[in-house]
């Protein structure tokens, strides 16, 4: 058997996305410029209006430039190769999350900045409009753009594809990680074309890949971890309505953790039954019927507390695990997966501003008479959001999974949030 684990960037996305913006800071830009000639991204994109806009100071509160890390790759070739894409991410003073946008910037000539780029560009001038769906700032010349810095790491944040779905906006033109079967797979598919994906979160969404990328004969997978740039594609005019969501990806690396299919009914997403069934952390069995089949929730609690708990929309429930115990927490599996495991992931966060707290992921191929050890302890908590760990593994036989959450004390044990989990069946 092998085992392999990684950590993520994710997003908890709540009713109250656009909080606080009027006060939030860079802080994925080395500072430039001198006060009021800059821009957010954020405001930036607001000042479209449906209509094509010619930038000028007075439209844009005085300001004259913007700033971003460039996350299109024109080494890929899956991009207009007079384009490249831009993301900022601004950090914020709530508990909750962090803000990030993006944009598409197309030049009079071929693009010549490069993925990881820090940039800053003059904006006056330029037309704001969009372009096959896309906001897209046109009519920028190369020396109106200035490099900050090089090789810069953009935030990847993990999502759903029913986070997509419902706040698509919110994270078109920027880098987001979506574990989603491939509905078209086949032998001798490849990732050519527009290919639909499926993660049974609620919304259709489509891997764009160009048939010139220098990807795009790559084979396609049954289920992998798709990275890249998420946006809108109109095919027959500019505006969002009558568009498809879509994932770009950068590069023939932009497609990992390949594994064979999500299980029908995965992920469970805590989401039934009412947060009222299952409100004590210790009380009777703990045994609570979920969507998925029936699971042991010691020490754990179904919750709904908004920015506190870090549930992914359009869901609005998770789980929290108790704080500073002495022995162990479960969020298990009463129940076996009949065609094995190649992967499992799953969304996590602390409760509020608690301290941190860590986990592992067990398994069991014996009806949970005995558990086995999967991988490290989760030790890397998320001060704000959650993130998504994915474990990889190689088994064939009936399996069920637990998390166990550590009981360390009070010493670095807050309360643990969890979301969204998923098994993906044996290749």
């Amino acid at each position: 058997m092998k085992t392999k684990k990684i950590i993520t960037a994710g997003l908890v996305i709540t009713t109250m996305s656009a909080l606080l913006t009027s006060c939030i800071k860079k802080y994925d830009n080395p500072a430039s410029g001198t006060l009021g000639e800059q821009i957010n991204m954020v405001d930036f994109r607001q000042t479209y209006r449906g209509a094509e806009l010619t930038i000028t100071p007075d439209k844009i509160g005085g300001a004259t430039k913007i700033q971003g890390v460039v996350i299109s790759d024109k080494s890929g070739a899956n991009i207009d190769a007079n384009s490249m894409v831009i993301q900022q991410t601004y950090a914020t003073p709530n508990t909750a999350y962090d803000i990030t946008a993006g944009i598409v910037v197309k030049f009079n000539a071929a693009n010549t900045f490069n993925l990881g780029d820090s940039v800053e560009i003059s904006v006056t001038g330029s037309l704001l409009n969009r372009v096959n769906g896309s906001l897209t700032l046109s009519g920028v010349t190369a020396d109106k753009v200035k490099v900050l810095a090089t090789g810069r790491v953009p935030l990847n944040r993990n999502i759903t594809l029913g986070m997509l779905g419902a706040q698509a906006d919110m994270f078109e033109s920027t880098l987001v990680s979506v574990h989603a079967d491939a509905s078209e797979y086949s032998a001798t598919a490849t990732l050519a074309g527009n290919k639909k994906l499926n993660d049974n979160t609620g919304t259709d969404a489509y891997l764009m890949t160009r048939t010139d990328a220098g990807f795009a004969s790559t084979a396609l997978p049954i289920n992998a971890q798709f990275n890249g740039i998420a946006g809108f594609w109109n095919a027959n005019g500019k505006d969002t309505a009558g568009a498809i969501k879509v994932i770009m990806p950068r590069n023939a690396g932009d497609i990992q953790f390949k594994s064979g299919a999500l299980y029908a009914g995965f992920p469970e997403s805590f989401e039934a039954p009412d947060i009222s069934v299952k409100s004590s952390y210790n009380s009777g069995t703990n045994n609570v019927q979920l969507a998925t089949g029936t699971w042991n929730l010691l020490q754990g609690i179904l919750a709904n507390t908004v920015l506190s708990d870090k549930f992914n929309q359009p869901g609005k429930q998770s789980i929290r695990m108790q704080q500073n115990l002495t022995t162990s927490g479960y969020t298990q599996m009463n129940f076996d997966l009949p065609n094995g495991a190649s992967k499992v992931t799953v969304f996590y966060g602390k409760y509020a501003t608690d301290a941190k707290s860590s986990f592992r992921l067990e398994y069991s191929t014996n009806g949970g008479t005995t558990w086995t050890v999967l991988g490290a302890n989760v030790t890397d908590m998320p001060d704000k959001a959650n993130k998504q760990m994915t474990w990889t593994l190689n088994i064939t036989t009936p399996i069920r999974f637990r998390i166990n959450k550590l009981g360390t004390g009070t010493s670095n044990n807050g309360r643990l949030c969890l979301d969204d989990f998923a098994v993906y069946q044996k290749l």
